[in-house]
């Protein structure tokens, strides 16, 4: 059974419709700046807009010796650690609110905090 043309007008304003509400719910949810914040253990060693213009190479100052901490292409990740095992290293890049990473032999915490809201359920 074919549609009318006004079917179809009428399904076409709707699909638009989901379309243009889906991208205001993610408008909304990606207000705030996200920040990367790098702690030894609970001292603020450190912080920078996730979204930096040009790359940031941060040496943290560890138990161990030296962590360096780089923030490029609205990423974060260890790109060197003195500590043995390279986890923090191997954990990649990090990009999203709420992310952490951390060094824990070398007592170095890398955070992306910001005010953005995350949904992943939209509940009546």
């Amino acid at each position: 059974m074919k549609g009318t043309w006004a079917d179809r007008l009428l399904l076409l304003l709707v699909l638009a419709g989901i379309g243009i509400s889906w991208q205001f719910v993610h408008v909304l949810a990606g207000k705030g700046e996200a920040m990367v914040t790098i702690y030894h253990g609970q001292t603020q060693l450190a912080q920078y807009p996730l979204h930096a213009h040009k790359p940031v190479h941060f040496m943290a100052k560890g138990a161990l010796g030296d962590s360096e901490i780089v923030i490029d292409h609205n990423s974060v990740y260890f790109l060197e650690s003195p500590c043995r095992n390279k986890l923090c290293i191997l954990a990649g890049h990090k990009h999203e609110i709420g992310d952490i990473i951390a060094c824990v032999p070398n007592r170095i915490l890398v955070a992306i905090s910001g005010a953005a809201k995350r949904f992943d359920a939209v509940v009546e």
